[in-house]
């Protein structure tokens, strides 16, 4: 009988999802009940995922298990339809970054029509793709999580903007 032992990569992706998970905790003390409510979800499906990288031998060659699969996707979908959350789309990418070392992406600014809107949605993006250069060449894991905390502190405030923009 054989004994999974999860690997450096799936133990780093693992990682990364409770501290995202930890992200959206806190979040939910400053928010509506709405936007709370997807948040705890979102938070408790990153716990599913951190468990299954320990727990289950990955499915696939990008070394994702099943459960860690389905449970970012539905997190993914959860903050796809409550923006308020400050968590964009594709947030899956930082927490399968560990193991696939893709690059990541930043979603399209909003069409702002207000210059100044623009102008600092333009300002917080580059310093995401900044962010993302130095989370892509982080020397230690540690320091690619802390790095997270200011990603994610971005994508809020680029949510914060993008709710302006709608009024």
């Amino acid at each position: 009988m054989t004994v999974f032992e999860p690997t450096p990569q799936a133990r780093a992706a693992a990682a990364r999802a409770a501290v995202l998970a930890s992200i959206a905790r806190r979040r939910t003390l400053l928010t509506s009940a709405r936007t709370g409510r997807a948040l705890h979800v979102i938070a408790d499906l990153l716990d599913i995922v951190a468990l299954s990288f320990y727990e289950e031998e990955p499915t696939g060659p990008d070394g994702i298990p099943d459960d860690a699969r389905l449970a970012l996707a539905e997190a993914e979908a959860e903050a796809t339809s409550t923006p308020g959350t400050g968590f964009p789309p594709e947030f899956g990418q930082y927490v399968t970054h560990a193991l696939d070392r893709r690059p990541l992406k930043t979603t399209a600014p909003v069409g702002f029509l207000g210059c100044d809107l623009a102008d600092e949605d333009t300002r917080l993006t580059a310093a995401l793709d900044a962010l993302h250069g130095h989370l892509a060449s982080a020397a230690t894991e540690e320091v690619a999580q802390a790095l997270l905390e200011g990603v994610f502190a971005l994508h809020d405030k680029r949510a914060d903007l993008a709710q302006l923009a709608r009024g």
